[in-house]
């Protein structure tokens, strides 16, 4: 067994690093999103542990709240376009695979 304490009081991805295999992140609306990308093989799950946030997908827009949870799957373009300074998201992102991210530039 392994036990991570705080998780959500750490902003940023983890466990990557300690060879699990998944990245795990914690993002909150007071600091700044990636731009607008997608992931050639893997999917991205959106939980909402908190707050609001407006999220695109495609050519979709969804606006979430707490206890949310999108999957947005490989080749499906996204972006943060605007989150509550109080919301916290928990990203999750199995297995990791490098150079799987490819920023896509705005139109």
């Amino acid at each position: 067994m392994k036990v991570i304490a705080g998780l959500p009081e750490k902003e940023g991805w983890h466990l990557r690093e300690g060879g699990f295999p998944i990245q795990v992140g914690i993002k909150s609306g007071a600091t700044p999103f990636s731009g607008k990308h997608l992931h050639k093989a893997m999917a991205e799950y959106f939980y909402l542990l908190q707050g609001e946030i407006r999220l695109q997908v495609d050519e979709t827009i969804l606006e979430l709240k707490t206890g949310d949870l999108v999957v947005v799957q490989p080749g499906e373009a996204h972006e943060v376009l605007q989150a509550s300074p109080d919301a916290l998201l928990l990203l999750l992102m199995p297995p990791p695979i490098e150079n799987d991210k490819v920023e896509l530039e705005e139109k």
